[in-house]
């Protein structure tokens, strides 16, 4: 199923390349900084036009200097402890005044936290077009129109989508979609240090209080396997046995809202809408029935396997395999059989 196709004008006057803004963690860079580099090369190859990178934050020398060897023609850099957290009226005026200044014909961010945020407020302050989410982009060589696609009725069909008149088109990226870029040794970029002449003392936001992730091990957007639990699990007490399966098989643990709702695990590991979109190789869907908001948090895993007793949950209509059977069953069986295999 498709959305309605937005035509590109024919009038887009000469491609200005593609600017993304990558994001920091840890003094380097996230994950997704080099899926977003590897989509503004493809997009940029298939256009035309030079790929900058922008990078807001403090103590970024690191970062910078791993940006500067993606193959970027330029580092934009807001280095100053304003910016040491994101916040949206800080990151959009900055963002504002960099892409107007500069004038890309395409701005990609993740769709991250950030990216989620500040996307839909910069697309409205420059008067243009957002396309969230994206899992697919490709150019048209007839026309040159930026074709993107996006899941849509919460990851049950796929939506088309190209550029409109008017530039730049914004677009926000799935983790996972896109190979991370290689770092390359001898490549450099132009850094240039860009003067943001933001007044703290105007924003209309605060920022209060700042609560860490206290969880420890692997994050659920970085985890390659992922063991998730739904309200047919029962009890905080079934997660402890999903654990072990997720350490048996180098993974970690998730949730669908149920289980977080009720108490059995933290927040931070919901996965969902509302919780974290996860792309990991294998999903593992545990007493999980496969609401649609549920879904729509796992649907671009790799290979989704499902547990369940019932047979009509809507979870095996998107599963890649799947047993109908009680979990108490199959997963300490499943973890034996791992920690034979893997140690």
């Amino acid at each position: 199923m498709r959305e309605a196709i937005l035509d590109k004008g024919a009038n887009m006057g000469e491609n200005k390349g593609v600017l993304f803004l990558a994001e920091g963690r840890d003094g380097g860079l996230a994950k997704i900084t080099y899926e977003l580099t590897t989509a503004a090369h493809e997009i940029a190859g298939q256009l035309g036009g030079e790929v900058n990178a922008a990078l807001f934050g403090t103590g970024l020398t690191r970062a910078v200097a791993e940006l500067a060897r993606l193959g970027v023609a330029r580092v934009y850099v807001v280095d100053d402890p304003l910016f040491a957290y994101y916040h949206p009226e800080a990151y959009l005026a900055v963002a504002t005044r960099l892409v107007r200044d500069i004038c890309p014909s395409v701005v990609l961010m993740g769709h991250t936290d950030t990216g989620r945020e500040l996307a839909p407020r910069l697309a409205f302050a420059l008067d243009t077009g957002l396309c969230p989410n994206c899992v697919g982009i490709e150019v048209d060589a007839a026309s040159d129109a930026l074709r993107l696609t996006r899941p849509v009725f919460g990851g049950k069909a796929d939506g088309l989508y190209s550029l409109s008149e008017d530039e730049p088109w914004i677009v926000t990226i799935a983790q996972k979609v896109f190979e991370p870029a290689v770092a390359h040794e001898g490549q450099a970029a132009e850094v240039v240090a860009f003067a943001h002449r933001v007044d703290a003392g105007s924003f209309r936001i605060s920022v209060t209080e700042r609560v860490e992730d206290s969880s420890e091990g692997i994050r659920l957007e970085d985890a390659t396997v992922i063991v998730s639990g739904g309200r047919g699990i029962g009890s905080a007490e079934g997660f402890a046995e999903l654990k072990e399966l997720a350490a048996a098989l180098g993974g970690c643990v998730g949730a669908s809202r149920a289980p977080v709702d009720n108490g059995w695990v933290p927040a931070n590991l919901q996965v969902g809408l509302t919780g974290t979109v996860v792309s990991p190789n294998v999903y593992l869907a545990v007493g999980i029935s496969g609401a649609a908001q549920h879904i729509a948090g796992c649907s671009s895993s790799n290979t989704i396997i499902a547990i369940n007793r019932d047979p009509e949950a809507p979870i095996f209509r998107r599963a890649h395999y799947g047993a109908v059977a009680d979990w108490r069953e199959v997963v300490p069986a499943l973890t034996q059989k791992c920690r034979a295999m893997f140690g």
